[in-house]
């Protein structure tokens, strides 16, 4: 039987839970021996000089550690740095390694670390096509793998939500692109009154002009998750357009569109890809134009419902967690096949 290691970046890290530990049952039944080994805590720093210095050596320490016992394996899954932002012990692992990427890496430190993981590599899996462009300089060996939905958890509810609401899901990091158009979606619920802002993260925002009786704050949970989105009449994502965004992997907009909730996101990156293959939603390509494309999902019922089902389609043809676990043992196929460096 042959072994996969998967060397994360913490427990918890959404990339970890979304990007390889929900293809733990599929590698097991295709036959793999798989094996997860998380950061000692986050591959992240905390904030604090005192602190990161901590943090480093631990991290450090524990990644040898892990490093020591990981090369009898067939092949060896990275995902993205160890340490964040840095190349350190990734140099000694001796099995056959698949780097796993899912943002863009190499707009830190001039994408020294980016070059090194990609150059020690045997292949890349890239979240989405900017990636993978980059990275192909410097290696031939790339897959594409979106970040996988598990649409038998995320999906429709057969329950009416009890209101109207444009709701965010996402972690508090991702709250500037919110208050970006704060204004914009304080006018329209100024307008349509019946409809509220829900958000749902590990903290409530710090909205500026939005009144309180215009948005409501779920802390979020792993239990909450599916049954969050599932009560939102039309899922958000607005971005940014620069290299960071373009190097995102929709996952918001996939969770949305599983749940067969019809989005309104910024035409950026990723996101234009999935609207170009599908009417699932709205694209807005600048500031202004958020309030036109908030009015024009929020006032046609048919036009959500029917976005919604496309989405949801859309969702499981390509991005379940099936059809993802097909690529990945694809990877590991040709990985563990090969002969080791």
């Amino acid at each position: 039987m042959k072994k996969i290691i998967a060397l994360t970046q913490g427990r918890n890290i959404p990339s970890t839970r979304f990007r390889i530990s929900q293809y733990a049952d599929g590698w097991q039944q295709a036959g793999y021996a798989f094996e997860q080994l998380n950061a000692k805590v986050s591959a992240y720093p905390p904030v604090g000089l005192f602190k990161r210095l901590l943090w480093i050596v631990g991290e450090l320490v524990h990644r040898v550690r892990q490093v020591k016992v990981i090369n009898s394996a067939d092949v060896v899954v990275i995902q993205r740095e160890l340490i964040s932002t840095l190349y350190t012990v990734e140099a000694c692992i001796k099995a056959p390694v698949v780097l796993d990427v899912d943002d863009a890496i190499f707009l830190y430190k001039s994408g020294k670390a980016a070059k090194a993981l990609a150059l020690k590599a045997n292949h890349i899996v890239c979240g989405n096509q900017f990636l993978a462009h980059y990275f192909s300089q410097y290696n031939e060996n790339i897959s594409i793998i979106p970040t996988a939905v598990d649409t038998n958890r995320f999906k429709p509810s057969v329950v009416k939500p009890a209101f109207l609401c444009m709701g965010w899901s996402g972690s508090s990091s991702g709250f500037d692109y919110l208050y970006a158009i704060e204004a914009e979606l304080k006018e329209v619920l100024d307008k349509k009154t019946e409809w509220k802002l829900s958000i749902v993260s590990d903290k409530a925002p710090d909205f500026k002009v939005l009144k309180p009786d215009q948005w409501t704050f779920t802390q979020w949970t792993p239990d909450n998750e599916v049954a969050t989105i599932q009560d939102m009449s039309i899922g958000l994502m607005p971005l940014a357009d620069n290299e960071w965004t373009r190097g995102k992997c929709s996952y918001k907009m996939l969770l949305y569109m599983a749940c067969g909730v019809p989005v309104v996101v910024s035409d950026v990156g990723m996101n234009s890809e999935i609207l170009s293959v599908s009417k699932v939603g709205v694209g807005v390509n600048n500031k202004s134009s958020w309030l036109g494309s908030l009015s024009q999902m929020m006032d046609d019922e048919v036009l959500r419902a029917e976005c919604g089902q496309r989405g949801r389609q859309l969702a499981e043809k390509e991005y379940s967690l099936t059809a993802c676990n097909q690529k990945w043992l694809s990877v590991l196929s040709r990985v563990s096949s090969a002969v080791k460096k």
